[in-house]
């Protein structure tokens, strides 16, 4: 009796726990299934293995793209001519540019802030519309196309990004810019090229020549009598002169459209202290390269053409970064 009574007790208590333990079990596994069905919800599917466990597949797409699938007779197959992937910056609403509203307004407040803004002859960083940098002519090279405008970054750095040019309407601010491009990138591909070989006279009877000057820095400026913007450079040239002048390794050089005897009679009322040399329209066209006047132009020692600009405050900016040294070592060695 005692038996008995010991195995029907033994026995509700092996269902009570076998019971507590499926119950534990399905509890759990319903808390499981909740929370990561929950948590993958919205990135990922859930999947089912035959061994009963899960997995999950992502259908994330990626944050910095948006890609958009064409249809073709291909049954649904895509390929990678099927997407094209548009850029997501947005630029009116990012605090690293400028107020857009205000700058392309119109095509004198763009002429502004570029002169203000935009160097295309400095060492800036270079960025396409997607804010990735890339080589400075690929940049200019875009620029040249007309589809795009320089925008210089809100930042203590030179940096400039290419913006689309689609929904600007003004098109004296795409002639002006477009303009700017030519005459950047025709002297950017000047860089690094041997300067012509060449052997002046000035109005003055002094001579120059490729052999008397080699081993020296040339600075060169072209200009003519007509052109008032090379006219209103005179006083900052001069003082760049009297700035060099006693550095014995470098030559100011101007080359002249004009005749001899107008020169002459106009430089006795526009002092000008560089040494002038007349008659050389083809030299600077042909052989130069001149695309506007005035342009100035940075010849190393060895006869090459380290930098071409196109106003007096490029000029200075480059003498200061490129040039100063090679001028106090000369100084140094020669005084």
């Amino acid at each position: 009796m005692f038996f008995h009574i010991f195995v029907l007790g033994s026995g509700k208590l092996i269902m009570k726990n076998i019971l507590i333990t499926i119950v534990t079990m399905a509890v759990a596994f319903g808390i499981t299934f909740y929370v990561l069905s929950n948590f993958y919800k919205k990135d990922n599917e859930l999947e089912f293995n035959a061994d009963g466990t899960a997995t999950f597949s992502s259908t994330t797409e990626p944050e910095d793209t948006y890609t958009e699938e064409t249809s073709d007779d291909s049954n649904g197959e895509s390929s990678d001519d099927d997407t094209k992937t548009t850029s997501t910056t947005d630029f009116s609403d990012n605090d690293m540019f400028p107020d857009l509203d205000v700058v392309l307004a119109d095509s004198d407040k763009w002429e502004t802030y570029f002169k203000e803004n935009i160097n295309l002859s400095s060492d800036f960083i270079p960025l396409d519309t997607d804010g990735e940098e890339i080589e400075k002519s690929d940049f200019l090279s875009d620029l040249t196309s007309g589809s795009f405008v320089p925008l210089k970054l809100l930042s203590g750095d030179q940096i400039y990004q290419l913006y689309p040019t689609d929904e600007i309407d003004d098109k004296g601010i795409l002639s002006f810019s477009k303009s700017e491009a030519d005459v950047a990138y025709a002297y950017f591909s000047k860089e690094g090229t041997k300067l012509p070989e060449f052997n002046f006279q000035d109005i003055n009877g002094n001579r120059y020549s490729s052999g008397s000057t080699n081993g020296k820095i040339i600075i060169i400026t072209c200009w003519h009598m007509g052109s008032k913007p090379s006219i209103r450079e005179f006083p900052k040239l001069n003082r760049l002169y009297d700035k060099y002048e006693a550095y014995e390794d470098v030559v100011f050089l101007s080359l002249a459209f004009d005749k001899s005897d107008k020169l002459l009679q106009f430089l006795t009322k526009n002092e000008f202290r560089h040494p002038v040399i007349a008659n050389q329209e083809a030299f600077m066209r042909d052989e130069i390269g001149a695309k506007q006047y005035p342009t100035h132009l940075i010849i190393d020692e060895d006869g090459n053409i380290e930098k071409m600009v196109s106003s007096v405050g490029q000029l200075e900016a480059a003498l200061q970064k490129i040039a100063e040294p090679d001028l106090t070592e000369f100084n140094d060695g020669g005084m």
